[in-house]
């Protein structure tokens, strides 16, 4: 639960609570909120300063992006230590605009799962903001994709059920026709 924090004026402003992440794949805690730099909707991606050496594994190989937002940068990529799967970059040169990223742990989105903890750990740095955190959260489409294919699953299950009721209640008329 968010808490509030005084900015030295007088006023109060609310500090979201750490959020935790973890492998998409395996559920390995990988890394938690308290160390963000910035989100990077264009790529998808968010960016970190500090992560536990023991739950990334970084690859020796260089790369080089294609990629028009990021066009020209050179990174490595990192996976998570317990199942391989791959989490992010390392970016090592980039595009001015890209600078505060660079030799930081940018995360790939879709690559984890997140939750977020009720309590909140004193920062020196201002805190990041909701907006910041915009990147974690599902776009509408995407919601509105998941929502249908439930809707879709729950109405087979439905079918299924009264087919069964059905199957049941016709065992039993026959069953009780019998004595």
């Amino acid at each position: 639960m968010p808490t509030d924090e005084s900015t030295g004026n007088g006023t109060k402003t609310e500090v979201p609570s750490p959020i935790v992440f973890q492998c998409g794949n395996c559920r390995q805690i990988v890394a938690d909120s308290t160390t963000w730099i910035r989100g990077t909707p264009e790529l998808n991606t968010f960016t970190l300063q500090i992560v536990p050496s023991e739950t990334i594994t970084a690859a020796e190989s260089l790369s080089t992006s294609a990629d028009s937002f990021d066009l020209g940068s050179t990174y490595t990529q990192f996976s998570c230590s317990n199942c391989s799967q791959v989490l992010g970059m390392i970016y090592h040169t980039t595009p001015r605009h890209l600078d505060e990223i660079r030799d930081n742990y940018t995360f790939y989105t879709s690559s984890l799962k997140n939750y977020q903890i009720g309590s909140d750990a004193s920062a020196q740095d201002p805190p990041p903001t909701d907006a910041d955190f915009a990147i974690l959260k599902p776009l509408p489409d995407a919601l509105a994709q998941r929502m249908a294919i439930m809707e879709t699953l729950i109405m087979a299950m439905h079918d299924d059920i009264e087919r069964l009721n059905e199957e049941v209640a016709t065992l039993r008329s026959g069953g009780s026709k019998r004595k």
